[in-house]
């Protein structure tokens, strides 16, 4: 739930979905406008993860910005830090692969697709709970081992992988339907509604803050806050 009493974290996060609320939606439309949105999950797309690594790798510094270490790490630790994240996340891209094809994804073909697939779902779920919390406190989150109550961050990013994940399992409903259309391929919708899921818990976000702010003046809003807090899935 989230809370006014630390307006830093709640501008930070504000700041950061809207940025997402922007970036997202422009990759979109220009690659619609060229007439590459059917070709989403090929290697020939491969520049959108890019993007989109580099836009959350941008939002992870902001994030972490004005935080004070106790101990300053040594360039080893640094290094090592980053191979132990790049091994993670590179584990956690072929659970999502493995976890996919058990769920109906082509197993004789498609394999590049399905890759593209699970490396979008890993930058837009665990990448920027890495980026925020190290891998330690990110494994110790995804197994429920770690409880974020009282860090804001942490809980607008787990309600993005939620949504996330559940807007990839969404888009997959329209792949077996008989309507013939070049979208319906595999895995257009799941990539398309990754990132739609990942859009809306950023809308949500921003609009819940906007709401937060605004009760101070307009008492009666406390009540749709009331309501929007009872639907947070990161409980």
């Amino acid at each position: 739930m989230f809370s006014l009493n630390n307006q830093l974290e709640l501008r930070k996060i504000a700041v950061s979905s809207l940025i997402t609320c922007i970036y997202l939606p422009s990759i979109i439309t220009v690659i619609s406008y060229k007439g590459l949105l059917y070709s989403l999950g090929n290697g020939s797309t491969f520049y959108v993860l890019l993007l989109i690594y580099v836009a959350e790798l941008l939002k992870s510094f902001y994030l972490n910005s004005n935080v004070v270490s106790k101990k300053v790490k040594s360039n080893k630790m640094q290094v090592g830090d980053v191979i132990n994240s790049g091994i993670f996340l590179l584990g956690v891209i072929f659970c999502f692969f493995v976890g996919m094809i058990l769920f109906g994804a082509p197993v004789l073909d498609s394999h590049e697709e399905t890759l593209m697939l699970s490396a979008l779902l890993t930058l837009l779920t665990v990448f920027p709970l890495v980026a925020h919390a190290g891998v330690e406190s990110a494994m110790q989150l995804l197994f429920g081992v770690k409880h974020f109550s009282r860090d804001t961050i942490i809980e607008m990013l787990v309600n993005n992988a939620l949504l996330t994940v559940c807007g990839a399992w969404l888009g997959a409903v329209v792949i077996p339907l008989d309507w013939n259309t070049p979208w319906q391929k595999w895995p257009i919708p799941c990539y398309l509604g990754a990132i739609g899921g990942h859009l809306l818990s950023n809308v949500l976000t921003v609009l819940k803050i906007s709401l937060m702010s605004a009760a101070d003046k307009y008492p009666m809003l406390n009540f749709v806050v009331t309501v929007l807090n009872k639907f947070n899935l990161s409980k």
